[in-house]
């Protein structure tokens, strides 16, 4: 049975069984600031079971992408060695919400695994926790396998948690047993060796307890079950396979990619190794791209960068001397793009940014061989090489050890291992600790108690805000801002006072039963304005935000009176500010459609942010745009502004939305229905956001800046309306004051002037340039007509003199030496700030027999340094103070030595 059969078996029959299909999560979780990734299907149900994300459904199926390459599931370096290790993977998952519990779950597994995969009875084995009764009888009495399948386990392997408190339970595990080809015949024995014989392939999780900080386990009032299978798993079992990379879904693959390498895949050879690594990161780095992560030096981006430098490296050894791996994505997607019809569209960025990030690792690892020749060059006789340096080269570099090791050994250099394994182990300490805290931002729980109760008492507040600025409605939630966080105000409390005198004005915050204010989303910044009541309250909303769906919260600086729950009150947008936000908003669609159509349709929305002030871009691009680029930019929105279209703003389903063309933004989640924004027939996007009702309403647009903020990602300033007229305005009066001050005629002269001056410094330190050479190869003659003659060179030596720039002059003394003294080295001290810097020159002939790198080596010990260089020219910092006859009778000797 093919992967993607198995898939669609999965999905359709839990679906016959009222489960609702649910769409895979992106790999980049929300809500959670404890995950860097999705790394298992109930990740995006997490709030559903503890209740704070209700839902219109209480039984759910899913095919979910998963990346386990970080924090506890740090794995990467097994990849490709085991069976059954991936950074990507996907997981098949049934789950209810308080709905059927293990007798429905149980059923359904045991259903499935027999009826629908056909997998002889007689080769499936189950565990269970050790004090679970109750699933033990139904695996037996229920389902019928026999006792001896049966196995009880301790809580290590059966019982489920989500942390030290919390929603907990024991679970039950479904085995394979793969025949005595794998291991022995005992169940527990073959566990115990690690053997491969009896696989876990589906887990079942029943969370019926809540356990409290003293470890007390108090049963839950609506208990759950979230399963997960490993789909790679199943496939391996049903195709009879050795390894999951024996499976269909790998092997197209893996024989595309042998194809590529003029190379053929056997599982035997060595190369299998690398073949597979290269085809599990293909997976991941494609996924994940397409889920907006890019390469970068931090939180997932680090982690992504690992993957895909993991797998170029591995690619070497398969002969790749060029980028390869945006190919092999390529395969990735035609593999995956049945069940994952979204890579299509993305398919051309992926490519894009994959190929980018292997162009600079191979510039990366160029200039890696030339830090390990130079680190090289600086171990003494006898020392190993340090294991933090083939750390850096490992990590920073993408050297793989092996490599270091090979190079190191041609050079007859030990390297030090433990200190590797050291650095190793830190970095590992200092990622978790990066990881920990890298999510989104996690809801307040306290919003999400409002939200259910207000929607169970039917009191969920309405947003009526897309004409209308103005409303009276009930405040119906009120919290307190302390010193500790948010407190809710019961109504049988006193009200909230405002200070007497105006100084430090209470904050609070308000959910009424209506609203005009837009809260924070979607890149758009919350409303501000007023609220005020008849008894004369006032306050300033200072702030609007939706901490969970349909709920806005107001944020109030109370200025005048009381505000107490169950009254009406009088909300007022400021219309200004929201007219400003609005026009910008809608300028940002206009953008993102003009930069596809003038980049390409790889340009994808990476973030944006909507003030009154201006609008915030980032975008998907490769490289800076151009002047000209940014000019056609803003002449093709400029001309739908002034054409003046209509903005249509639609409710639909969401399928229907995207059929019909719509692009959703980056970040958002969506319902079944959308509200869908066009502009004229140029440009629809999914949006819940507020946009004027013509373009001509948005009056100018015009970019401010645009700069790379990330690798493979861009970003435009821009501003609409007066912003953009106040800010040619400014840019009007620089250049006037640039015109004074030049003194120019006008401001057509103000460019040639300026371009005068430009020419005229440039001439001034030309000259400055010439006299400094002339004045240091003077004083390089007077060296070298003190120069000894010592194993058949002619050596010049001197002491420095410097405030500052110690580096600078001793390289000047360096180059004189080389253009007038071919047989000569040169040897410059120099102490500034407390250091000393040492240089070593060496001119074309005197190079054939010492090395100025050698030289230097020889001398570090006399100043306590470090340092490098090449033949021709070394230099070195230490702290010891030293004196130059000192270090020209070590030279001495050297050269008498050798000579």
């Amino acid at each position: 049975m093919k992967t993607a059969e198995i898939r669609s078996r999965f999905l359709k029959y839990f679906e016959s069984k009222g489960h609702q299909i649910v769409e895979s999560s992106s790999l980049v979780p929300s809500n959670d600031p404890t995950l860097l990734f999705t790394a298992a299907g109930m990740v995006q149900f997490k709030d559903v079971f503890l209740g704070k994300d209700p839902r219109p459904y209480t039984r759910a199926a899913t095919a979910q992408k998963c990346v386990r390459a970080g924090g506890k599931h740090n794995d990467l370096e097994n990849v490709g060695f085991t069976a059954r290790h991936h950074t990507f993977f996907e997981m098949l998952g049934n789950f209810s919400f308080g709905d059927y519990f293990k007798k429905e779950a149980i059923s359904f597994a045991w259903e499935f695994v027999t009826k629908e995969l056909k997998l002889p009875v007689d080769r499936v084995y189950v565990t269970v926790f050790e004090k679970d009764d109750e699933a033990e009888k139904i695996w037996h009495e229920q389902e019928g396998v026999p006792m001896n399948r049966i196995y009880r386990l301790g809580e290590k392997d059966n019982f489920w948690a989500a942390g030290d408190t919390g929603p907990c339970g024991p679970c039950s595990e479904i085995y394979f047993d793969r025949g005595p080809k794998y291991g022995q015949d005992d169940f527990l024995k073959s566990q115990a060796a690690n053997e491969d014989r009896f696989m876990e392939f589906w887990n079942l999780v029943f969370m019926q307890y809540d356990r409290d900080a003293s470890g007390k386990l108090s049963p839950l009032p609506r208990p759950s079950v979230d399963t997960g299978a490993g789909i790679e798993r199943i496939a391996s079992i049903l195709q009879e396979v050795d390894t999951n990379y024996d499976t269909d879904i790998f092997q197209q693959i893996i024989q595309k990619t042998a194809q590529l390498a003029g190379m053929p895949y056997d599982p035997s050879k060595e190369t299998a190794v690398s073949f597979r690594v290269v085809a599990d990161h293909a997976r991941a780095a494609t996924f994940l791209i397409g889920d907006g992560v890019l390469p970068s030096n931090e939180g997932r981006g680090y982690v992504l960068r690992r993957i895909m430098r993991r797998a170029i490296r591995h690619g070497k050894k398969l002969g790749f001397e060029k980028p390869f791996l945006n190919q092999v994505s390529q395969f990735v997607i035609d593999e995956m793009s049945s069940a994952y019809p979204d890579l299509l569209d993305k398919r051309s960025f992926i490519e894009r940014a994959i190929l980018a990030e292997e162009e600079q690792f191979l510039r990366t690892l160029a200039k890696g061989l030339e830090l390990l020749e130079e680190e090289s060059a600086k171990v003494a006789k006898g020392k190993s090489f340090p294991g933090a340096v083939a750390f850096k080269l490992y990590d920073t570099y993408g050297f793989p050890l092996d490599l270091t090791r090979v190079i190191l050994d041609e050079k007859g250099i030990a390297l030090d291992e433990k200190g590797f394994e050291e650095s190793m182990a830190t970095q590992r300490a200092e990622s978790r600790k990066s990881w920990k805290g890298s999510g989104e931002q996690a809801i307040d729980a306290i919003y999400m108690e409002i939200a259910k109760r207000l929607k169970a008492s039917n009191e969920l507040p309405v947003f009526d805000g897309f004409e209308k600025f103005e409303m009276d409605a009930k405040l119906v939630a009120l919290l307190e801002v302390t010193d500790s966080g948010l407190r809710e105000v019961k109504s049988s409390e006193a009200p909230a006072f405002a200070a007497a005198d105006g100084s430090d004005a209470k904050i609070v915050e308000a959910v009424f039963s209506k609203t005009p204010f837009y809260g924070e989303g979607g890149g758009q910044v919350g409303d501000r304005g007023t609220v005020t009541s008849n008894s004369g309250f006032a306050a300033d909303v200072v702030d609007s935000q939706k901490p969970v769906p349909d709920l806005t919260v107001l944020s109030l600086r109370l200025t005048k009176g009381t505000i107490k729950l169950g009254e009406t009150y009088h909300q007022s947008v400021n219309s200004e500010i929201r007219m400003a936000t609005t026009r910008n908003h809608t300028a940002t669609h206009l953008l993102h459609w003009a930069l596809r159509k003038k980049l390409g349709t790889h340009v994808k929305q990476a973030g944006s942010i909507v003030t009154p002030d201006l609008l915030r871009f980032d975008f998907s691009h490769f490289e800076a745009l151009k002047p000209n680029e940014i000019r056609e930019i803003e002449d093709e929105i400029n001309q739908k502004i002034w054409k003046n279209d209509g903005v249509k703003k639609v409710i639909m389903h969401k399928d229907e939305a995207v059929k019909a063309g719509a692009i959703a933004f980056f970040g958002e989640k969506y319902g079944d229905q959308v509200r869908v924004v066009s502009v004229g027939d140029f440009s629809t996007e999914l949006c819940g956001g507020c946009h004027v009702d013509q373009s001509g309403d948005i009056h100018l647009f015009k970019i401010v800046s645009e700069a790379g903020i990330a690798s493979g990602v861009r970003r435009i300033i821009a501003k609409t309306g007066q912003g953009a007229f106040d800010y040619l305005r400014e840019q009007t009066d620089l250049l006037a004051t640039s015109r004074d001050l030049l003194k120019a005629q006008s401001s057509e002269d103000t460019p040639e002037k300026i371009e005068r001056l430009i020419m005229a410094e440039r001439e001034g330190r030309r000259q400055i340039e010439q006299l400094k050479a002339r004045e240091t190869g003077q004083a390089f003659d007077a060296m070298l007509a003190s120069a000894q003659d010592v194993g058949g060179v002619k050596l010049v030596s001197s002491t420095i003199q410097v405030t500052e720039g110690a580096q600078a002059k001793l390289r000047e003394l360096g180059d004189a030496l080389k253009s007038k003294a071919p047989n000569a080295i040169g040897i410059f001290l120099a102490h500034e700030g407390g250091k000393v810097q040492l240089a070593v020159a060496a001119g074309s002939d005197a190079q054939k027999k010492f090395g100025a790198q050698v030289v230097l080596k020889e001398l570090l010990p006399l100043i306590e340094g470090r340092g490098g260089g090449k033949p021709d020219f070394a230099q070195a910092g230490g702290t010891k103070p030293a004196i130059l006859s000192d270090i020209i009778a070590v030279a001495v000797k050297m050269f008498t030595k050798t000579a």
